[in-house]
């Protein structure tokens, strides 16, 4: 323990991060800070300074320390500015004006989350600040711009404003302090910092004022720490600030017990020990700096309970200071270790401290981690670093050269490509290496997880295991220890030409595997924990014929894995080394021998520095295909020379690496694309790009190029709408709002354009992205998120498991998009000339979007087959679904802009309607169906007599033959839906009776009968299904496994598995503790479940397992009800004029609602648990609403997903079922659109717990991390942002619940209908 006061702790109170501490511009002048060019010298009072730019732009070009920038919330890890944290409470005014003040009085106020700098007037116009604190931030500006000598006009510094009290004196000295804290007194006339003795001499600071802040008194101590509740000097507010690791800048930490406003109450005697007694601490934030008992126990490492224990145990006497310290340091240290920071490794993590002592990461680096001035994540991406926790790609797989066809090294082999045993040895090297490797997916598996994906058949099961051992670990039969692949060499535990392959393999990408730690070592490191030695390293070093253990399957050579990897090509979008499969057959043995002989050196290119002979190089990736054959033929036929090949050969080098030089570049769809790009996308070919390299064309000529334009601009998609009868021409949403085209139709065709490049304005020839169009009022807000998610096609999704952005049809084979919507934007793509590759913003050739994984075959076949899958667009005029091509050739061009128009016709119309009809009784007169139940059991029947039959009512009928007339469902569709009607249509014949089981409370037995179930149930006996009782706590998880894949393999039948429940619930006697469940919104809910929620309390259960309570009276009180069901959402629309009850989607058809207020309300019913049909008061599935037509087919997909609040979301990292609100932490939906449902939830009676499928109270929902604070407070505040509902009587934005309340109650039913008062 020390004692702080005085000097003493003033000289304990350094500052510690590097970037907070102050600057003098003496220290400034000798960095050359200032300025890059000499600047001017001029003598004041006989000292030199600097002359540099006047005012702001000169204090911000000086690298001097940073005023206290923003706060950082220490749980979230979010930065705040300080005016934000002022409006959200976390600063009270005062302390928040004082803080913007200093950052005013250094030169400027500072953004911490965009990371600008600003003048007080652009920080008001940014919305940095505000008006209220607008005048005192300018009055506090002049500090670092001079103040205005009202005698003599001259501009003066704050000091002297100060002294001629045109400046209050405290405020004055806070000022000043920020200004000698943050690097030195800034000078307005000369615009930068001085030395204080500089300052002396120029009049603006003197010994008095010096001393006065050198002196951390009550007078000085202006600033105030919300975490501690202290006022201190801005200097020592400062020390306790934290760097940010990415900006520098200097953020004052805010714990948690600020953000919940807790505030310790202590005497001020305990008070003053705490504060005057030092404790110092080896770890975390204070390391390397004393603090005080008092910062340390109201630091983010305690909470208020921790501290409040600490004072009472301090006052009572059972803790000394002493004993206070020693536990504070423990829990300090205890946290800080728990925290160490980890690196992803081959197959476990990987700490910062083990890569320091394998040399792979410096002491300095070590150090920022431990600080936080650097990310886990910026130290991964060093390739120093990157090659030591994941290697070099292995060779991942097989490029087939005549095809441009990619594949796994198993379907090589399986296509016979490849031998089974070159195949083995190469799979054997990816799994020695880490991981086998899908290159078509980029996806990486561990060799059981690749069997499970197919990826590698079960042949190789064993022996890639074994292989794979290089990098879990061998085990040591002697001692039972984990030890490397070397080690067991050594020990004769592998056979030593495999165990020296696999070892070559991983020195060739990256290095030795230490199976212990998880990652690979540098060769120094490897020998010292003899992972390796000297002799290995000879025998690996010398490429004989014993280390060449791989088969080059081209040359017929044996190589070295290093020499067969050189022989590969590297995927330029995923970089990926796949081993090119050439035809050679047609070179002779001859002519092999004479380039096997001739060497050349080579200067230039990957292998600079490298003797090598005619016959490596032409297997190299330099050399295509052709220039091979060119090169070959010429040589056979005697017209060119061994030597004129090697010249030819180094100038294809120096041409190939003088292309990759070149910075020209063309505009893409959303950035630049370089000339390098466009080359090797095969856009361009090579005289064209020597032409652009060399000048002799211009970048505009080569846009100008048909052929290249194509791929740059694309063909142009379906740009409006043209009225025949009028000539008219008009955008697509703005013939969807004159009822021109319906929504679904003009949703489609916008989708369209924003997944090909740009939403159009056809009457302005213009084009805009997404956010642009809505701006510009050319779409609605309506349409805004789903032309957003079609506008991915352009700019790219992002791949959930690596974060790597992905195009439209990696996008589609990942499941991250729905199948029909995904094939209908890249189809669209096609027709308007090429799939786009998001990471390089422009159009590709097929062969070259196959090489990139961006297309396929089997995709291509879909699409070249325009059969009903892929006629995903309809036309307005013949009521056909086509393709977009076929769309796009029944349209005109613009003779003005040349964009694509379509044309609605004045031939849609009743005649057309009934002449449709007509023909759709011949055809369903027609078509004869069998039918295998019901009353037509065995028959052959026509469709037109089936649905004429007592199974239609005449409004089905009549729907079913209006949508075959109008070509909205086919023959196909029609023919599916008679038959499940007939299917389910009920029969006379007795039910079967489901496999259950009653349980009596003494000897009972299995009843099979209603009548028995009956009577079982009148004598307090229960019944559940097999399967609830197979997932109670009756089994284990591996008991449940086991009877399921028994019964799977049909080793034992339904009764068998009876008798071992009821054999197991006689043994156990647990079945009381089982047998009480509640239905929930899609499974049973056990009554544990209900009282660990808090819904129940545990007397309930009680009284529920006796029998003195049943489940039908404890679900039905209010209590209960609430968290099951929840109060009804607004469950349809009620026309006041007309008193008429309908359904939300009836009221859209009707034109009553607008298609996007429709979609919301029924967003909601299906985020509260289930659809409503108002008129016969039922709730129904997404899916069983769509067979009810109580919503239609174009709402579906939209609706499913709505429904997954209910349902759950899967995590696509865990593959675990989360809730709405996790999902929308984990930014798995839209964030406005999460927001809008969770409201809805909570209006309804809380939050859903998709796993156990009922709703939670508040508290229990925080506990399940199913809600939070941050998320109560933006749903408790009914802003603009919460207000995600549309009332279309009064034309407002409301709230779920505000609308609600808008609502009447159905007299009938009770359900809640939203009244048109219109």
């Amino acid at each position: 323990m020390e004692n702080a006061s005085g000097v003493q702790n003033r000289e304990n109170m350094n500052p510690v991060p590097e970037v907070c501490t102050p600057a003098t511009a003496d220290d400034q002048c000798k960095a050359g800070s200032l300025s890059k060019q000499p600047p001017e010298k001029t003598s004041i009072n006989g000292d030199v300074v600097l002359k540099v730019p006047q005012k702001q732009s000169c204090i911000m070009s000086q690298k001097v320390a940073s005023s206290i920038a923003g706060l950082l919330i220490h749980s979230t890890k979010e930065k705040m500015s300080i005016y934000q944290a002022m409006i959200k409470k976390l600063l009270n005014p005062g302390t928040a004006l004082l803080l913007l003040e200093a950052q005013a009085a250094t030169g400027f106020i500072i953004d911490p989350v965009t990371e600008q700098t600003l003048s007080v007037d652009e920080a008001l116009q940014q919305g940095i600040i505000g008006t209220d604190v607008y005048d005192k931030l300018l009055s506090a500006e002049k500090a670092a711009l001079g103040y205005k000598d009202p005698y003599t006009g001259d501009m003066i510094s704050l000091f002297r404003a100060m002294k001629k009290e045109l400046v209050v004196h405290s405020h004055a000295i806070r000022l000043l302090e920020a200004q000698v804290a943050t690097g030195g007194l800034i000078d307005p006339l000369s615009g930068y910092r001085i030395p204080v003795d500089v300052a002396y001499q120029r009049g603006i600071f003197d010994e008095e004022m010096n001393k006065v802040l050198s002196d951390p008194s009550d007078d000085t101590r202006g600033f105030f720490d919300p975490n501690t509740q202290e006022n201190l000097s801005y200097l020592e507010l400062k020390q306790r600030c934290v760097a940010d690791p990415t900006t520098g800048l200097c953020l004052l930490i805010v714990t948690d017990k600020v953000l919940k406003g807790v505030q310790i109450q202590v005497d001020e005697k305990a008070k003053d020990v705490f504060r005057n007694t030092l404790v110092s601490v080896k770890y975390g934030r204070f390391k390397g700096r004393k603090v005080t008992l008092w910062e340390a126990i109201n630091s983010e490492y305690f909470t208020e309970d921790e501290i409040k224990e600490f004072i009472i145990n301090f006052k009572s006497g059972k803790l000394t200071v002493e004993t206070i310290l020693t536990n504070i340091t423990t829990i300090i240290e205890a946290s800080e270790k728990k925290k160490e920071v980890m690196f992803r490794g081959l197959r476990r993590r990987v700490s910062s401290k083990q890569l320091l002592n394998c040399k792979i990461i410096d002491h300095n680096l070590f150090e920022k981690l431990e600080k936080g001035l650097t990310t886990t994540k910026e130290v991964s991406e060093l390739k120093s670093v990157e090659r030591y926790l994941t290697g070099t790609c292995s060779i991942a797989g097989v490029f087939v050269e005549s095809t441009n066809e990619k594949m796994s090294i198993y379907q090589a082999m399986k296509r016979d490509l490849l031998m089974p045993g070159t195949a083995l040895i190469l799979l054997e090297a990816q799994a020695a290496t880490g991981f086998l490797i899908d290159p078509v997916k980029n996806a990486k598996f561990t060799v059981d997880e690749a069997v499970k994906q197919n990826l590698v058949g079960a042949d190789f099961r064993q022996k890639l295991l074994s292989a794979e051992r290089a990098v879990t670990g061998y085990k040591d039969p002697y001692t039972g220890d984990v030890i490397s692949l070397f080690q067991a060499l050594k020990k004769d535990l592998i056979v030593k030409d495999h165990g020296i392959r696999l070892l070559e393999a991983q020195i060739a990408t990256g290095g030795i595997i230490d199976p212990v730690h998880s990652h690979r070592l540098p060769v120094d490191v490897a020998f010292q924990r003899k992972l390796f030695d000297e002799e290995m390293n000879n025998i690996l070093a010398d490429p004989s014929d014993d280390t060449k253990g791989f088969f080059d399957p081209n040359t017929k050579e044996n190589l070295t894995y290093l020499q067969l990897m050189e022989r590969c090509t590297t995927e330029p979008e995923t970089e990926l080394c796949l081993l090119c499969l050439r035809d050679l057959h047609y070179i002779n043995n001859q002519t092999t021998t004479a380039f096997q002989k001739a060497t050349f050196s080579i200067t230039k290119g990957k292998f600079q520095g490298r003797t090598m002979s005619i016959w490596e190089f032409l297997n190299t990736d330099y050399i295509t295909d052709t220039k091979r054959r060119e090169i070959i033929q010429g040589f056979s036929s005697k017209k060119i020379t061994i030597e004129q090949i090697i010249t030819i050969l180094i100038t294809i080098i120096e041409e190939m690496e003088s292309r990759t030089q070149t910075d020209i570049t063309v505009d893409g769809l959303r950035k630049k694309i370089s000339l390098q790009e466009l080359l090797q996308s095969e856009v361009i070919d090579i005289p064209i790009f020597e032409e652009i390299r060399t000048g002799k064309k211009s970048v505009a000529d080569l846009q100008s190029m048909i052929s290249v334009r194509k791929y740059l601009q694309g063909e142009g998609s379906i740009a409006g709408i043209l009225l025949e009868h009028s000539n008219e021409k008009m955008s697509i949403y703005q013939a969807m709002k004159r009822n021109l085209l319906m929504p679904g139709t003009a949703l489609i065709l916008l989708e369209a354009q924003a997944a090909t490049g740009f939403l159009i304005d056809p009457v302005k020839n213009a084009k805009f992205t997404v956010d642009e169009a809505v701006k510009e009022n050319l779409i609605g807000a309506d349409f805004h998120q789903k032309l957003l998610s079609a506008e991915r096609a352009v700019t790219g999704y992002k791949d959930p498991y690596t974060g790597d952005v992905i195009s439209l049809f990696q996008a589609l084979k990942k499941d991250l998009i729905v199948k029909d919507h995904g094939i209908r934007l890249l189809e669209a793509q096609i027709a308007t000339g090429g799939i786009i590759d998001p990471v390089h913003s422009h159009r590709l050739p097929v062969d070259v979007a196959y090489k990139r994984s961006m297309f396929d075959e089997a995709m291509n076949k879909i699409l070249s087959d325009a059969g009903d899958d892929t006629k995903g667009f309809f036309d307005p005029n013949s009521r056909e679904n086509l393709t977009y091509l076929q769309l796009k050739e029944r349209c005109v061009k613009d003779p003005e802009t040349g964009l694509c128009l379509l044309m609605l016709t004045n031939k849609r119309g009743k005649g057309q309607l009934r002449a449709n009809i007509a023909e759709t009784e011949r055809a369903f007169r027609e078509k004869v169906i069998s039918v295998q139940c019901g009353h037509f059991k065995g028959r052959s029947v026509s469709v037109w007599e089936l649905i004429h039959s007592e199974y239609f009512t005449v409004e089905k009928r009549k729907e079913l033959i209006e949508k075959f007339s109008r070509k909205e469902i086919i023959m196909k569709t029609i023919i599916k839906m008679i038959t499940t009607i007939i299917e389910q249509a009920p029969t006379e014949s007795a039910p079967d009776t489901p496999s259950t089981i009653p349980i009596a409370k003494d000897n009972a037995f299995l009843l099979s009968t209603i009548e028995e179930v009956e009577a079982a149930f009148r004598n307090e006996m229960v019944c559940f299904s097999v399967w609830c009782f197979i997932h109670s706590k009756l089994f284990t998880e591996e008991k449940r496994k086991e009877l399921i894949e028994q019964y799977q393999k049909q080793e034992i039948d339904i009764n068998t598995i009876i008798r071992i429940i009821r054999t197991t619930m006689e043994e156990t006697q647990t079945w009381k503790e089982t047998s009480i469940t509640f239905s929930g919104f899609r499974s049973e809910i056990s009554g544990e479940e209900l009282v660990e929620s808090k819904i129940i309390d545990k007397k309930t259960l009680q009284d529920l397992q006796e029998g003195k309570k049943t489940v039908q009276e404890v679900s039905e009180s209010e209590s209960v009800k609430t968290y099951l069901n929840g109060s009804d959402s607004i469950a349809g629309i009620l026309v006041q004029s007309t008193n008429e009850k309908m359904s939300i989607q009836q009221a859209m058809k009707r034109n009553l609602l607008m298609p996007g207020t429709a979609l919301i309300l029924l967003e909601a019913q299906a985020a509260n648990g289930f659809l409503i049909d108002p008129v016969k008061n039922a709730k129904f599935t997404v899916d069983e609403a769509v067979k009810e037509n109580l919503i239609g087919a174009d709402f579906h997909q939209k609706l499913l997903s709505a429904e997954r609040a209910v349902t759950g979301y899967k995590d696509p990292y865990t593959g675990d079922v989360i809730s709405l609100f996790q999902a929308l932490k984990k930014d798995l939906i839209v964030k406005n659109h999460g927001i809008r449902l969770l409201e809805a939830q909570i209006a309804t009676g809380g939050i859903i717990d998709p796993v156990h499928s009922h709703r939670l109270p508040v508290d229990v929902a925080y506990k399940r991390s199913m809600f939070d604070e941050a998320m109560n407070k933006i749903l408790s505040d009914a802003g603009d942002d919460t207000k995600g509902f549309f009332d279309p009587n009064s034309r407002e934005n409301l709230t779920y619940l505000q609308l609600k309340e808008r609502c009447v109650k159905d007299p009938e039913t009770g359900l809640c209908l939203l009244l048109l008062k219109k």
